[in-house]
C-alpha cells in the first residue's frame, strides 16, 4: 500500500514539476496599414486548459503568462478585423515577443469567424503570385541550409542550386545577379563573404538568421515598391530585442563560434537593442579534416546589430550589419577537390562589406503613417594572382583589383487606408554611388599591365513608386502599381507597371495572375570599363541601358485535409536590352555569374534578348503534430539571342529542378524540469545538370591553351546534379537554459557531382574538378 501511495505521489509531482515548464509570451496587435495599435483584441492560446488568454492594453499590447514549454497556436481575434492564427510557435526558455499585424475585413457589420488556419501567410499583401514567406525557425531546422536563409530558399520552387562551393540563387532561369536583397527598407549590397563586385551569392553568408524576423521571397511579378532587379527578391527583416529581460545565446558550428546578446538599455526603458557577433572555425574543420572544399584556410568575422527607440506615436530603429573575410589560394596545395583555387596561380583575396541604417515610423493620424529610412553601405575588393611555374615556383603577377563602392540610400513612402477596401503607398528611394575602381590585367601580347578601370566619381539611381490596392469584397484583392528608373550616369529613365490580381474561388480554393515590366541597371564595373582611343582612355560601355524584362505568371492554389496545401505556377518571362558584344559574338549579360570569371568586355550594345518560361508545382505541409514536408519541381527552358543572331541556352538553362523535403519532431513526455526533443529532417535534390560549352582539345592542344566550341555556347550539360541530406537534432528545455545539438549530414552518399572541366596546358588533358563530398556539420547553441 505504501509502495502505490509513493507511486501515485511520484506521478503526481512529475505533473506538477510538468506544468511549471512555463513561459510568457507577450506582444503588441496592430492594424497592417495604419500601425494603429488595436485595443480589445482577444489572444488565446488555443487548446490550453484552463483557457490562457489576453485582452490588448491602450497600447495594443498582450501578455500571456504561464504558457507550457513546447509547440503551441495562438489566435487573435477583433471584432471587424480578419483573424490571425500563429500555428506551432516553439515556446522554450527564451520569452517570446510577438509583432502581430491585422487586416480590417472588408465585410466589417459582424465578428469574422475563424474558418481556416492561415498558416504561410506572407508579409507583403501587395503580391499576388511568386511570394513566399520563411521563417528564421526553417533556415536552422531544413537539412542542408547551414543556418543561411539562401540556401533554405533554394528548397523553394523556380529556385535552383546545384553549386556547392556558393549560395547563389538561381531563379526561373535568371542570372542571380538579377536577384535584389533588401534589408530593413534598405538595399543591400551581396550580403555574403568573399563576394565579388556585381554578384549575389558567395560561400559564406554575412546574414544572420539568428537576428532575422519572418521575411517574404519573391520570384517573379513583384510589387511596385521593389526595383533594380529582373529575378527575384529577399524582403529582409530584421528582429527587435527583449525589451524587458537581458537574453544570452552562444552558437558553435560550421559557420563559426557566435554570441548573441540582447535586452532593455534600462529598467525604465522600452527601448533595446540587439547584438551578435561571429568568428570563423574552419580551421577546427581543417584540423580534423573535414573537406569543406578548399584546402586553404578561409577567415571571416561578421557582426549584425539592432537598436530598437519606440515613441508614442512611432519607432526608431538603427540597424547594421558588416564582414571582413580573407583567403590565400595556394597552386601547390590544390587537390582535385579544391573548388576555388586555379592552376599555377596564387590568389590573395580580401573583402569587407558594412551596412549601417536608420530607419523612423511614425503614425499619422488614425489612417496613414509615414516610414523614412537611410543608410551608407560599402562594400571592398582587394584581389591579386600571381602565375606561378611548374615548380610553383617565381610568382608572376597577372592581375590585381583594389576596389571600393560605396552608396548612401534613403527611402521614404507615405501609407495610407482610405477604407477596409482600399489603401495606397507611395514613395521614393534614392541612392547615390560613390565609386573608386582599380584594377589591371597583365597583356602577354605586348609585355605590359592593361588598365581595366580607374575611376573615381559618383552617380544617382532614382526610383519613385507608388502602388494602390482594391479589394471590393472578401473573395477579390486586386494590386495596381507603377515603379520608375533614372540612372543619371547616362540619363536612362523607364516607367514600369506593375499589377496583380487573387480570387478565392471558395475556401479552398484561389486563383491569381501577376504581371510587371522590370528592369536592372549593369554591374557597376561595366560601366566603367576602360578602352584606348587614340591614346586617350574612353568609357565604351558608359551608356549601356538597363536590362528589361516582362513578367507575367498565373497561380492556382488547393488547400487539402490535415493541412496540406499544394500551388502551381506557370509564368513567361521576355527579356531585353540586354547587353551582348557589338561584333558577332555568344556573348551575353545573362550569363554572369555563372562561374568565378567576372571579367566584364567593353564595346556592348543593347541588342540582346532573352526568354524564360516554365511550370512549377509546390506540395507542402507545414509542421503540425511533428510531421512536416515540402515537396518542389520546376520545369522550365532559358534562353537568349546573342549579338550573332543565334539563340543558346544560358548558362542556367537546367531544364528542370525538383526538391523533396520530410521532417518529423518527436517531443519526449516533460520531465520535472525540463522538456526535450528531437527532430529528424531529410532533404533530396535533383537538378538538371549545369551547362557548359565544350573543351576543343585538339585545338587546345596545337595552340597551347583552353579553346573552348563557342560557337555552341552552352550546348553541353554535366550529368545530373543529385545530392541527399540528413540532419538530427535534440533540444532540451529548461527553466533558464534551452540547448540544442545538432548534426547536419550534407551528401550523405558522397555522391560525386561535377563541379567543373578544365584543360591542363601541362598534361594536354582534361581535368575535372568535383563538388563537395560527404560533409558532416555538427552545431551546438545554448539560450540562457
Amino acid at each position: 500500500m505504501k509502495i502505490k501511495l509513493l507511486t501515485l505521489l511520484m506521478v503526481f509531482s512529475s505533473g506538477i514539476f510538468a506544468q511549471n515548464l512555463t513561459q510568457t509570451i507577450r506582444g503588441t496587435v496592430t492594424d497592417k496599414q495604419t500601425l494603429q495599435p488595436i485595443i480589445g483584441a482577444r489572444v488565446v492560446v488555443l487548446d490550453s486548459d484552463p483557457l490562457i488568454g489576453s485582452v490588448t492594453n491602450i497600447e495594443g499590447q498582450f501578455r500571456l503568462e504561464g504558457v507550457p514549454v513546447g509547440r503551441q497556436t495562438i489566435q487573435i481575434t477583433y471584432m471587424g478585423y480578419e483573424p490571425v492564427v500563429m500555428q506551432n510557435l516553439a515556446v522554450t526558455s527564451k520569452e517570446m515577443v510577438l509583432n502581430i499585424t491585422m487586416i480590417e475585413a472588408v465585410n466589417s457589420l459582424n465578428e469574422v469567424e475563424v474558418t481556416a488556419e492561415k498558416k504561410g501567410e506572407t508579409i507583403n499583401k501587395m503580391a499576388n503570385v511568386s511570394i513566399r514567406s520563411f521563417s528564421v525557425e526553417e533556415s536552422n531546422r531544413f537539412a542542408g541550409s547551414r543556418n543561411d536563409v539562401a540556401r533554405m530558399a533554394q528548397n523553394y520552387a523556380g529556385v535552383q542550386g546545384a553549386d556547392d562551393s556558393r549560395n547563389d540563387i538561381v531563379i526561373r532561369g535568371n542570372s542571380p545577379t538579377g536577384v535584389l536583397f533588401r534589408m530593413e527598407g534598405i538595399d543591400i549590397p551581396n550580403p555574403n563573404h568573399f563576394a565579388r563586385f556585381g554578384t549575389t551569392g558567395g560561400p559564406i553568408s554575412i546574414l544572420n538568421n539568428n537576428v532575422l524576423a519572418n521575411s517574404d521571397f519573391m520570384t517573379g511579378a513583384f510589387p511596385s515598391e521593389y526595383g533594380n532587379a529582373t529575378a527575384g527578391v529577399f524582403d529582409l527583416k530584421m528582429r527587435t530585442g527583449n525589451n524587458e529581460h537581458h537574453e544570452f545565446m552562444f552558437q558553435f558550428g560550421f559557420n563559426g563560434a557566435e554570441l548573441m546578446a540582447e535586452g532593455p538599455f534600462s529598467d525604465s526603458s522600452k527601448a533595446s537593442y540587439l547584438l551578435s557577433y561571429r568568428y570563423s572555425t574552419l580551421f577546427l574543420f581543417d584540423l580534423l579534416g573535414v573537406n569543406v572544399g578548399t584546402t586553404a584556410l578561409p577567415t571571416y568575422q561578421d557582426l549584425s546589430f539592432k537598436l530598437n527607440f519606440p515613441s508614442k506615436n512611432g519607432v526608431t530603429s538603427i540597424f547594421g550589419i558588416g564582414g571582413v573575410s580573407a583567403v590565400s589560394l595556394k597552386a601547390e596545395d590544390a587537390d582535385s577537390s579544391d573548388l576555388f583555387t586555379l592552376d599555377y596561380s596564387n590568389t590573395l583575396f580580401k573583402s569587407q562589406v558594412g551596412v549601417v541604417g536608420i530607419t523612423h515610423r511614425q503614425r499619422l493620424g488614425k489612417t496613414a503613417f509615414l516610414n523614412i529610412s537611410a543608410g551608407y553601405q560599402s562594400s571592398l575588393n582587394y584581389i591579386v594572382n600571381d602565375t606561378v611555374d611548374l615548380n610553383f615556383e617565381n610568382p608572376f603577377r597577372t592581375y590585381a583589383s583594389n576596389s571600393v563602392i560605396s552608396k548612401q540610400t534613403s527611402d521614404i513612402y507615405y501609407n495610407k487606408k482610405i477604407s477596409a477596401k482600399q489603401s495606397f503607398k507611395i514613395g521614393l528611394h534614392n541612392d547615390i554611388y560613390f565609386l573608386n575602381l582599380n584594377d589591371s590585367v597583365y597583356q602577354s601580347d605586348n609585355n605590359s599591365f592593361e588598365i581595366l578601370r580607374s575611376y573615381k566619381g559618383n552617380t544617382f539611381l532614382i526610383q519613385p513608386y507608388a502602388q494602390y490596392q482594391l479589394r471590393p469584397n472578401q473573395r477579390i484583392t486586386l494590386n495596381l502599381g507603377i515603379h520608375s528608373q533614372t540612372l543619371t550616369l547616362n540619363n536612362e529613365t523607364i516607367i514600369e507597371p506593375r499589377a496583380g490580381m487573387s480570387w478565392n474561388l471558395s475556401e479552398k480554393d484561389r486563383i491569381s495572375f501577376g504581371y510587371g515590366l522590370h528592369s536592372q541597371m549593369q554591374p557597376i564595373e561595366m560601366y566603367f570599363r576602360q578602352e584606348e582611343v587614340n591614346g586617350e582612355q574612353t568609357l565604351p560601355n558608359k551608356n549601356i541601358r538597363f536590362n528589361k524584362s516582362h513578367h507575367g505568371v498565373i497561380s492556382y492554389q488547393h488547400s487539402f485535409r490535415y493541412g496540406i496545401q499544394a500551388k502551381v505556377e506557370a509564368y513567361y518571362q521576355y527579356l531585353y536590352d540586354v547587353p551582348v558584344k557589338a561584333d558577332s559574338s555568344t556573348f551575353s549579360i545573362l550569363n554572369f555569374g555563372a562561374d568565378f570569371n567576372t571579367a566584364l568586355p567593353e564595346d556592348l550594345v543593347n541588342n540582346g534578348k532573352g526568354r524564360n518560361y516554365g511550370a512549377e508545382l509546390t506540395l507542402e505541409k507545414f509542421l503540425d503534430k511533428g510531421f512536416y514536408f515540402l515537396i518542389t519541381t520546376s520545369v522550365y527552358q532559358s534562353r537568349y539571342t546573342a549579338s550573332d543572331g543565334k539563340e543558346y541556352n544560358t548558362a542556367f538553362n537546367g531544364n528542370f529542378t525538383f526538391n523533396s523535403l520530410i521532417g518529423y519532431e518527436w517531443r519526449f513526455k516533460p520531465g520535472e524540469k525540463r522538456q526535450s526533443s528531437m527532430t529528424f529532417d531529410v532533404k533530396y535534390t535533383l537538378n538538371g545538370g549545369k551547362r557548359y560549352t565544350e573543351i576543343l582539345v585538339a585545338e587546345s592542344q596545337l595552340y597551347g591553351a583552353e579553346i573552348r566550341d563557342w560557337e555552341n555556347a552552352f550546348a553541353m550539360r554535366y550529368p545530373n546534379y543529385t545530392r541527399g541530406d540528413f540532419r538530427v537534432a535534440f533540444k532540451m528545455v529548461g527553466t533558464k537554459i534551452t540547448q540544442e545539438w545538432a548534426l547536419d549530414i550534407q551528401n550523405i552518399t558522397n555522391y560525386r557531382n561535377i563541379f567543373w572541366t578544365q584543360y591542363n596546358v601541362n598534361s594536354g588533358q582534361i581535368e575535372t574538378t568535383y563538388q563537395t563530398g560527404f560533409l558532416p556539420i555538427g552545431q551546438y547553441r545554448i539560450y540562457f
